[in-house]
């Protein structure tokens, strides 16, 4: 910059010592021009620009007609026009710009060396034109002097690199114009031929960077292929990184990053994709000066950014942000100008949005206007006209399901109609279209019953779920409402093609890419999907293996996620170290937790592709095909060779137990069992004898009887049971379903040892990292962390008794006890390296996240120990054995719309790497808590630390205080028998609050007194191998 300031003031200098009659005072003045054009170029200092254009105006002035150098300084003065056009948008500068480049050219001889950029200098002005009228004439006329020009212009020419890359920019404009995908290859293709004839260090490099990266983002869109979007990010990140801050162009080069991260997260979903494209947006913004003709652009594509947020997390501020950017581009945006169409399109969807949050009609009202007046604006060859339709389309669908005329239905299917006739077959928004129309289809067979339309609704639907090229999310919502049809139609065979199809997508919705949080937002759209597919299989004549498969593709995907992230691949290791290394170091990569402010979202994208490529890669070697894939038929027998694992699928249409044995599959219909009873029974207690009943009657005992037990063991050789629950029937105590007060066997606890898993692989996947050995040797540790007093909580008065007897039990058993600070960080800490993990406190669970659910510590407020914390931890290399959460809630699921993925602490500590976990799953007892721990871990510690004794522990222990329950309730009956005459005059009788081995209710580990016993014993579930 130096160097440019002291030419300017040379160039001045000799301008100043030179006469006003001398002949060379024209190429003075032109070169002192010059100097502020280039100074401008690199500050966009407007006084620079405006005496550029005072000093070549002087110097054509000062050149007679028929000098020779009169072209030089026309060509000058017209681009000083053009620079002043695209800062002001003033059309006059343009329009003075192309008759000066065209007076230009007309003086000079056709073999003249400058003839070449005299062409580009034209064709440039009359591509601005273009873009300000959207008349095609001139982007014809642009791309054929580009085209002269570079034919004017040597291959070994400096200059040659800058007309390619014009000549590019003709035809991406073009493609936009046409759509046609010749025009966007041939606009790649010059791109890159100019990339590779500039050298690293030269200024211009960024800008053809910068073109590069819109080619590839040009063809992402069009194509859907997803090794574009990852050049269009990297092109553009490398053209920012190549300008300086203050540089004039740095505004629209972080508009273009972050489109290409706006539409990766459109794609993928990633949350910090579509916060970094608003940051970028926002940075793009705040580099463009208020009445710059570019604002407009930037403004309407922050309002892009905070719409996808609005959708994304719901917060109502955004989208009122998103309304107000797009309404302030508009505004900026002159009636005829080639984007208003967009600018109404994205301000009509703005309103559409805020219809469907508040419901006002005359946001529906506004947003159909808006709609139709972008449509209005776009000819009907442009490539946009199909996504215009198509919005306009939905508007029309939105008010028929408001008011129910036909005649808006009518226009709806017509409108996306016309979208799907003028969007390409390959198209990757062709497959929203298709779902839209049949949708359209579909709402007005149910209006007129006419079977010709729900035909038609099908064979779109269908189009749309397989359709290519289209988003994993926009596939899976034609294939659900396909389901739909189908089963309507009871077309079981189709409905299970179908069924299969889309709970196929499910896992590829969700790339290891992605962090928790946003695998959670994207698998709420597939809740219960999984449930629904096992049921059709059935229906459909289908083996229990069918019915099986589609609830471990369906279900359980974030904990599979994890799972296969941090499989035990010893056997693969020990063949092929090499790759194994290789896979390793990548997936150490992806499981190591990110805070927000180091999150580095293209590195983990990077990562998880290279990730997948060599997963892809492994399967290719013998012996090693099915790795990390769901269980085969083999597998999953092979996971209950220490006893029965019984999925019970609920779904709305049929419910039935799947019940894999180690030589056989097979499914028992529950016939008395129905999903709205299990939902509504959910919204009261389950703590209650009722229930337990109830489930023994309509799962437990049909269950037991076809396994073969029919009576509790005589030689003390209990079976042991693994039940996996889907759909709301996860919030239920299955494994104490049965008659408890008639001291017989009628209950699942006096027939069998029970466990839980949320799916079979996570069982399988547990198993291979089982802890092996019967004893525990030398000095183990146990971390003890009790939460007595908890910040704004009550206190737990036998919280200090619990521990105390813990640590009476474990010094005899050479148990090594530990008790940390309750603080988080502490306790994090103490993990690694522990064989047991005590909690005795407060539990959490949250009611919208079950990533939040957390236990209580004493910085509980500001860092709390959250089920998404736990999911950050990997204790897989210490091997621990056991945590027992004695807290509330720790297996309860509140947010219905992510209970198929079975998200809790308990789950959580597993996750981690506990082999073993004990937990509730509701509120429970102070008192109580003390009881159960204590004869679990006596039972524990007597018969030695294996697998079958912590779950031979827990139920020990939970009949132990069951034969309590029995006898106090035996006691209050006889009691309040003997009473029964001694009421008092209003009517009440005394009733007995003795809380013999039940202990004292307490908040919040406590259950509701009832008129029996509270069942206290019921919530303690053992989730493990």
């Amino acid at each position: 910059m130096s160097d440019l300031e002291t030419a300017i003031q040379r160039l001045q200098e000799a301008l100043d010592a030179t006469p006003a009659d001398h002949p060379d005072r024209g190429r003075r003045l032109q070169n002192l021009g010059a100097g502020y054009s280039d100074r401008y170029q690199q500050t966009g200092a407007v006084s620079d620009l405006e005496t550029a254009i005072q000093r070549y105006q002087e110097a054509l002035d000062a050149t007679p007609a028929d000098h020779p150098e009169r072209g030089r300084r026309l060509q000058n003065l017209g681009a000083g026009y053009r620079d002043r056009y695209r800062r002001t948008g003033a059309i006059s500068d343009l329009e003075t710009a192309i008759q000066r480049l065209q007076e230009a050219l007309d003086t000079t001889p056709a073999d003249h060396p400058e003839r070449g950029r005299q062409l580009q200098s034209l064709g440039t002005g009359y591509r601005d034109r273009y873009r300000r009228t959207g008349a095609i004439s001139d982007l014809e006329t642009a791309i054929q002097r580009y085209q002269e020009a570079l034919d004017a212009t040597p291959a070994d020419h400096p200059d040659r690199a800058a007309r390619l890359q014009n000549l590019g920019v003709g035809y991406s404009y073009q493609y936009r114009r046409t759509g046609a995908v010749s025009d966007l290859e041939t606009a790649i293709q010059r791109h890159q031929k100019a990339l590779d004839a500039t050298p690293a260090d030269h200024p211009d490099r960024a800008d053809r960077l910068q073109n590069l990266g819109a080619g590839y983002s040009d063809r992402y869109r069009r194509t859907g292929a997803i090794s574009d979007l990852e050049m269009t990010i990297q092109r553009h990140q490398e053209a920012l990184d190549a300008t300086p801050a203050d540089h004039p162009d740095r505004g629209r080069r972080l508009q273009n990053l972050g489109i290409g991260y706006g539409d990766r997260h459109q794609r993928i979903g990633a949350i910090s994709d579509l916060e970094t494209a608003i940051q970028r947006y926002q940075e793009a913004l705040d580099a463009t000066p208020a009445d710059h003709p570019d604002r407009a652009g930037r403004l309407q594509n922050l309002g892009v950014g905070y719409g996808s947020r609005y959708q994304r997390t719901g917060a109502v501020s955004d989208l009122e942000t998103a309304i107000q950017r797009h309404q302030e581009a508009l505004d900026a945006t002159p009636a005829d100008h080639p984007d208003r169409g967009r600018r109404l399109q994205n301000l009509g969807a703005g309103y559409s949005d805020r219809y469907q949050q508040t419901g006002a009609m005359s946001d529906l009202e506004t947003a159909i206007q808006r709609l139709q007046e972008a449509l209005d604006a776009t000819p009907a060859d442009h490539p946009d006209r199909g996504r215009r339709l198509q919005n306009l389309g939905a508007g029309y669908s939105d008010r028929y399901q408001r008011i129910g005329a036909a005649s808006d239905l009518e226009m709806a299917i017509q409108r996306y109609q016309e979208a799907l006739d003028v969007t390409p077959a390959d198209h990757p928004e062709r497959g929203g279209q298709l779902q839209s129309l049949g949708a359209g289809y579909r709402d007005r067979y149910q209006q007129i019953g006419a079977v010709s339309d729900l035909e038609m609704a099908i064979q779109r639907l269908q189009e749309a779920l397989n359709h290519p090229s289209s988003s994993i999310n926009t596939r899976l919502r034609p294939g659900r409402a396909l389901l739909t049809l189908h089963i309507v139609a009871k077309n079981w065979p189709q409905a299970y093609e179908t069924a299969l199809k889309t709970v196929s997508l499910i896992p590829l919705l969700t790339p290891r890419s992605l962090e928790n949080s946003d695998k959670q937002e994207l698998l709420k759209e597939v809740v219960d999907l999984a449930s629904t597919a096992a049921a059709i299989a059935l229906n459909a004549g289908k083996t229990p293996f069918d019915a099986v498969q589609v609830l471990e593709l369906g279900r359980g995907v974030i904990s599979g996620s994890l799972y296969e992230i941090r499989a035990n691949i010893s056997d693969f290791q020990e063949k092929h170290p090499q790759l194994a290394k290789e896979y390793i170091a990548l997936r150490e990569q992806l499981d190591t937790p990110v805070t927000a402010t180091q999150r580095q979202p293209d590195q983990r994208y990077n990562t998880s592709r290279k990730l997948e490529r060599i997963v892809q890669q492994i399967r290719q070697l013998p012996g090693f095909n099915r790795f990390l894939l769901a269980p085969s038929e083999d597998e999953l027998k092979g996971a209950a060779e220490y006893g029965p694992i019984v999925i019970i699928n609920v779904s709305d249409h049929r419910c039935d137990a799947l019940i894999i044995e180690k030589d056989h599959l097979r499914s028992l219909p529950l016939p008395h069992l129905h999903s709205s009873d299990i939902r509504e029974r959910a919204k009261n207690s389950l703590a209650e004898s009722e229930i337990l009943e109830w489930l023994w009657d309509r799962i437990a005992q049909p269950v037991l009887d076809v396994l073969g037990f029919t009576q509790a063991p005589s030689d003390d050789c209990w079976p042991h049971i693994w039940w996996i629950l889907t759909g709301p029937l996860a919030k239920y105590p299955v494994h104490a379903a049965g008659y408890h007060s008639q001291r017989l066997s009628n209950s699942v606890l006096d027939r069998a040892i029970s466990s839980y898993g949320s799916s079979v692989k996570t069982i399988i996947y547990g198993r291979r990292h089982r802890h092996q050995s019967t004893e525990m040797p030398g000095s183990e540790k146990i971390v003890l962390a009790a939460m007595h007093e908890t910040p704004e909580k009550k206190d737990l008065q036998f919280v200090t008794q619990e521990i105390l007897e813990l640590e009476r039990l474990c010094s005899p058993a050479n148990l090594q006890v530990k008790k940390p600070s309750c603080y988080k960080e502490q306790v994090l800490s103490a993990l690694n390296g522990c064989k047991i993990f005590h909690f005795a406190g407060h539990g959490s669970t949250h009611s919208l996240d079950p990533s939040k659910s957390h236990l209580l510590l004493i910085d509980w407020k500001t860092e709390p120990l959250t089920v998404a914390s736990l999911l950050e931890t990997d204790l897989r290399k210490q091997v621990p054995f056991l945590a027992y959460l004695s807290a509330c809630g720790t297996g309860q699921m509140e947010y219905d719309e992510l209970i198929d993925e079975g998200l809790h602490l308990i789950s959580a500590f597993q996750l981690a790497g506990f082999q073993h976990v004990i937990g509730t799953l509701w509120e429970v007892n102070d008192n109580s808590c003390v009881d159960m721990a204590t004869e679990t871990y006596k039972w524990l510690l007597d018969r030695g630390m294996s697998d079958r004794s912590v779950s031979e522990g827990l139920h020990h222990a939970t009949r132990y205080l069951r034969s309590r329950w029995v006898e106090e309730n035996a006691t209050r009956g006889a009691f309040k028998q003997a009473n029964e005459v001694q009421k008092t005059e209003d009517g009440q009788m005394a009733a007995d609050q003795s809380n013999s081995g039940q202990g004292k209710a307490r908040d919040p580990r406590d259950a509701e007194f009832c008129d029996e016993s509270p069942l206290y014993w019921v919530p303690f579930v053992h989730y493990g191998v």
